[in-house]
């Protein structure tokens, strides 16, 4: 794997988007840290402009690092997944494809990459169906039909309701802000870009064959951007945006899917997401109504 270098000598500002140039300085004041450009003009910039100076928070710990390699990079990854057990939020769920764009209210609740429930609702509040995944099992409850469907049932009623059809195998992690198949990914090239914001890895899927380009935030290192090429074609494509920190974890309250051949998107916005919360062994689970088929 090639190392880079850290953005020890040029940083963008993550708060006003300005870049700052010379060494890291780091100032402890009151048990908390800043970290500002020194110059000749420092004390006037630090104690009056304060145009190259962050928040007041810990610096990244990879800053104080001289190189930072890949696998550096994809550890800070798997940790930050590791540390999301489930998801709980209201969401705005839009769908979009060639003929058609829907969008939906809906509840969220995630557990891992293992299984998902999701409630939509209509434009006045009214119930339009539940959906369940979990353990590979999917089931579909159409409350103005009282039955709960399931298996093959469930993949052909999604696709006639949403117009689009997922893995959820693989792209469940992608709404729980992680990166699918993260532990099959070996690095082949990596650098920065051009603005040293990011890093740029591409890499190879060593299960299936497939190729990954992945953009990693230079700051946070959190996911921003993967694209999936499989056959030369691209399969999908990932954005993850407006990061909110929630406790200690950066979380983005905007993911976009899209899939460039079929010409589908699918997007997610959170609205007061809560992480690692407790969940109902219940929640998970349909009771039939009327009939099952």
């Amino acid at each position: 794997m090639k190392e880079q270098k850290n953005l020890s000598n040029k940083v963008t500002n993550p708060l006003q988007g300005k870049q700052c140039w010379g060494p890291i300085v780091a100032y402890q004041i009151k048990g908390r840290f800043i970290f500002v450009r020194s110059s000749p003009v420092f004390l006037f910039v630090f104690f009056f402009l304060g145009a190259c100076q962050t928040s007041v928070e810990k610096i990244p710990s990879h800053f104080s690092k001289d190189t930072i390699s890949s696998a550096y990079i994809f550890n800070r990854l798997q940790t930050r997944a590791n540390k999301i057990y489930n998801v709980k939020s209201f969401a705005r769920t839009t769908f979009i494809d060639k003929e058609i764009k829907q969008s939906f209210r809906q509840t969220l609740v995630l557990q891992g990459n293992r299984s998902i429930r999701v409630d939509t609702y209509g434009l006045f509040g009214q119930a339009m169906g539940v959906f369940i995944r979990t353990a590979g099992k999917m089931q579909f409850l159409d409350p103005s039909k009282g039955r709960v469907y399931s298996g093959s049932d469930v993949r052909n009623l999604l696709r006639k309701l949403l117009g689009t059809q997922i893995d959820f195998y693989e792209h469940l992690r992608i709404f729980v802000g992680h990166i699918p198949r993260l532990e099959f990914l070996r690095v082949e090239k990596s650098r920065l870009n051009s603005d040293n914001t990011q890093y740029i890895l591409q890499a190879k899927d060593l299960k299936n064959n497939g190729e990954v380009l992945l953009y990693i935030d230079a700051i946070t290192l959190s996911p921003i951007e993967m694209t999936r090429i499989e056959g030369g074609h691209k399969k999908y494509f990932v954005k993850w945006q407006e990061y909110k920190k929630i406790g200690s974890i950066d979380w983005p309250h905007l993911i976009t899917l899209e899939f460039p051949v079929r010409e589908e998107i699918i997007r997610v916005r959170y609205k007061d997401p809560i992480l690692n919360g407790k969940i109902s062994p219940d929640t998970f689970k349909l009771m039939p109504t009327i009939s099952t088929k």
